[in-house]
């Protein structure tokens, strides 16, 4: 037993460092809405659009990845979106130098998560099925670990660098800080790329179709008649549209909540706020907002870490629905926007939202055996929640010229968790007995 654990340590902590490079991906959005706004001078309703160039992309190209990686296998499918990945990462080049247009970085973002796209539908099953099939989930925690410390590094990139310096007016438009983060990225993914192209990662597909035949609890019914399935994937929709609506526009609530006008027309700044960007040497108010995210990123990482300890006196699925709970209550607090209070507990959204991805993730391909890649797929597709929130999010900013009423679409995301928490017992069982 120990020399297979040590047998597939390496390999884990390989794929494990995929999970870093696409939490810095995701986590880099959470800026860029802002800073087109800025110095694109593009709307919210516009803005949205980043991520649905990124979580579209995770629409259309997962299935496909789904099939292409059953034909060449999950490392190939690696490498092949690395590739794709890198290449997304340098049209950051051409966008800023020559194009100079929003529609020339969405089409690079959407190049760029059609890699992501790929190596999400390798690693995330991958990881699920290397190694005994009772450790699966917590694998998959520990893995999302390495993603949400990249959610820590990625806005502090965002504050120190892309937000260091005010835009003047009629000066022209400078994306040198934009470009840079990126064509380093890219580099980064090239590096990666070589030592996957270097290493073998164990081939566990044809050891697994064996166990899976003589397994009794692998559920033999259609994945369309597994409801812990189905319902996993209208959950993951809705639960992603939530967390992405409030990455996209945390940055704008923080800004408008911890600002507000007095009686006279004059900007009044939260106390909290203004001491934190001292201690962090902001150069702007946005780049203090940027760092109130890296602190709500931190909070994210301890979650992640928590996530699989607390499992061990709370059921995942017990616990899954108790932070559906906490964030709803979050997020009416967020909408009564209480100003120079509800900024400060928004971060804390990012605290419960930490285990939701990976247990919804775990939870519903549970005993779905030589099914998984197929299932882990639609999982994936499922993620094109987080393309359709932000705009509507926008709209309604926009509408109403508040960003309280926007987290209206939060809410209802976060409600699916808890549901599907407290159902997924009696979903299960429904699943095993289908035919």
């Amino acid at each position: 037993m120990k020399s297979a654990r040590n047998q597939y340590l390496f390999p884990f902590l390989m794929v494990a460092s995929l999970f870093f490079i696409w939490g810095f991906c995701h986590a880099m959005l959470d800026v860029l809405n802002k800073h087109f706004q800025n110095i694109l001078e593009v709307s919210k309703f516009q803005s949205g659009f980043i991520q649905t160039s990124v979580f579209g992309a995770y629409f259309l190209m997962a299935l496909p990845s789904a099939l292409l990686i059953r034909r060449i296998g999950y490392q190939k499918g690696i490498l092949l979106g690395l590739v794709v990945l890198a290449i997304g990462a340098f049209l950051f080049i051409p966008a800023g130098l020559v194009f100079k247009a929003f529609w020339a970085f969405l089409f690079a973002l959407f190049v760029l998560s059609s890699g992501l796209a790929c190596i999400e539908t390798a690693a995330n099953p991958y990881v699920t099925v290397l190694g005994p099939k009772d450790g699966a989930a917590g694998r998959l925690s520990t893995a999302q670990a390495f993603n949400s410390v990249a959610y820590i590094i990625a806005p502090t990139v965002g504050g120190a660098f892309i937000f260091r310096q005010k835009q003047a007016a009629g000066e022209p438009v400078d994306f040198n800080t934009l470009i840079i983060p990126y064509v380093v990225l890219g580099c980064v993914v090239l590096v990666v790329f070589g030592i996957f192209r270097l290493i073998k990662l164990p081939d566990i597909d044809s050891g697994n179709a064996s166990e899976d035949a003589d397994d009794a609890s692998v559920h033999k019914a259609p994945l369309i008649r597994q409801p812990h399935l189905i319902f996993g994937i209208v959950t993951q929709f809705l639960y992603i549209a939530a967390q992405v609506g409030v990455n996209a526009f945390a940055v704008n609530y923080i800004l408008e909540n911890a600002i507000v006008k007095d009686a006279s027309g004059e900007s009044v700044t939260s106390a909290l706020f203004a001491w934190y960007g001292v201690i962090t040497k902001a150069a702007t108010p946005e780049a203090t907002a940027a760092y109130v995210i890296t602190f709500a990123m931190v909070l994210y990482a301890i979650g992640r870490f928590s996530g699989a300890p607390i499992t061990r006196v709370i059921k995942p699925n017990l616990l899954l629905s108790l932070y559906g709970i906490i964030n709803c209550v979050i997020i009416l607090i967020v909408m009564a926007n209480i100003k120079h209070v509800s900024w400060m507990v928004l971060p804390f959204c990012w605290l419960f939202m930490s285990i939701m991805f990976p247990f919804i993730f775990a939870m519903s391909l549970r005993n779905l055996g030589e099914k998984t890649k197929i299932a882990a797929s639609f999982q994936i597709m499922s993620i094109v929640g987080g393309a359709i929130a932000p705009p509507f999010m926008g709209l309604l900013a926009d509408l109403y010229h508040s960003m309280a009423i926007c987290f209206i679409l939060p809410l209802i995301g976060f409600i699916a968790p808890a549901i599907y928490g407290l159902a997924y017992p009696r979903l299960l069982e429904k699943s095993a007995r289908a035919t």
